[in-house]
């Protein structure tokens, strides 16, 4: 009970209700304040209501394509939730394991056992940030992932308070080499809050037809056709994540301690995973970009700060780029489309012994 509130967990196993303690559970009312109307084996409906107040109609201009299924359906109103099970239970517990998720450091991001990157910070007060990316799918092998993120940070090493959101793939937590829509969160350093989707609560989904782990079909090609997506972190109230031109859910404020009046730094770029001492995956295409960008790199483009107010460029000589195995991934800022703006390119094949 909160606030003399029953809080539904109908989404979540019991057998996963089981295996959590306080702190976790606390997090599951904070997250699903609302009543399930629908479930079956595998999902169930949410109801929901919320939408960001203050945020911009010009910022949710424009089309984007119908992602659900049809052969998925939830009443209107809802939302569909894919249900907590024991076996994400078991997942999430062999991802602490390897070590895939956020690395733990007070400047991010710093060389982290199984982590290699190439990535741009902006080290400065903000309130979110969003970023095009061009979409890929690198080779990696079954203990291996390999990522194009946005990243959103605060907070002292040992509690630090994470959200990311982009692309991936990730075989360890879907046993296939498909690039999705992924997202991660922490409110403490990783040690009993946080997960990548839904492997536990924490995120509220809003949008009905945009989920959480949807294959991204459409990749680019080298040396041809680019495919991007657009991906925001935006706080309005809550913390947002935006898709295109689409909300697609929040992390509610209250989840976070390091998070109330904004973050402090902002991270874009490439993210890879590999067991320490194994040959590591491609990042981006798998190519560098000294080696040509038009066409043949992953790269971030028309990167903007969200002040609460307006959305912003970086100016450039405030901007960071951070390799952490240069002989391996390349990150190199490039003029970008609108005056005194810089574009991020990076990537590369990989094929390094990450250091654990």
């Amino acid at each position: 009970m909160t606030g003399g509130r029953a809080y539904s967990f109908a989404c979540i196993s019991e057998e996963v209700r089981r295996e959590h303690g306080h702190q976790q559970q606390r997090a599951w009312a904070l997250a699903w304040d609302a009543p399930a109307v629908k479930a079956d084996k595998d999902c169930c409906c949410l109801r929901v209501h919320m939408q960001p107040k203050n945020i911009p109609k010009s910022m949710m201009e424009g089309e984007i394509p119908s992602f659900l299924p049809s052969n998925i359906k939830c009443p209107p109103g809802t939302v569909l939730i894919k249900r907590s099970t024991k076996e994400d239970l078991i997942m999430t517990k062999r991802l602490k394991a390897l070590g895939l998720h956020y690395p733990t450091t007070s400047n991010f991001p710093t060389a982290d056992p199984n982590i290699a990157f190439a990535t741009v910070q902006y080290n400065r007060h903000n309130f979110g940030a969003k970023t095009t990316m061009n979409v890929w799918g690198p080779s990696t092998s079954a203990d291996q992932a390999s990522f194009g993120n946005l990243w959103i940070t605060n907070g002292p090493t040992n509690d630090i308070n994470v959200l990311q959101a982009g692309w991936g793939i990730m075989p360890p937590l879907f046993s296939s080499n498909l690039t999705r829509l992924l997202i991660y969160w922490t409110a403490d350093g990783h040690k009993f809050t946080g997960c990548y989707n839904y492997l536990c609560p924490g995120f509220v989904h809003v949008h009905r037809q945009i989920t959480i782990g949807l294959v991204l079909n459409q990749l680019s090609v080298y040396n041809g056709t680019q495919k991007d997506i657009e991906i925001g972190i935006f706080r309005d109230g809550e913390w947002w994540l935006k898709y295109f031109n689409q909300f697609v859910g929040y992390w509610p404020q209250k989840l976070f301690v390091y998070m109330y009046g904004g973050a402090n730094n902002v991270v874009w770029g490439g993210k890879v995973f590999s067991l320490a001492n194994k040959r590591s995956p491609a990042m981006g295409s798998g190519h560098f970009p000294k080696d040509g960008l038009q066409n043949k790199v992953a790269y971030c483009k028309g990167t903007q700060i969200w002040d609460n107010v307006n959305l912003f460029y970086p100016p450039p000589d405030q901007l960071v780029v951070s390799t952490s195995m240069p002989d391996c991934y390349e990150a190199q800022l490039v003029d970008g489309a609108a005056p005194n703006t810089k574009d991020l390119f990076y990537g590369g094949p990989g094929q390094c012994k990450i250091q654990g």
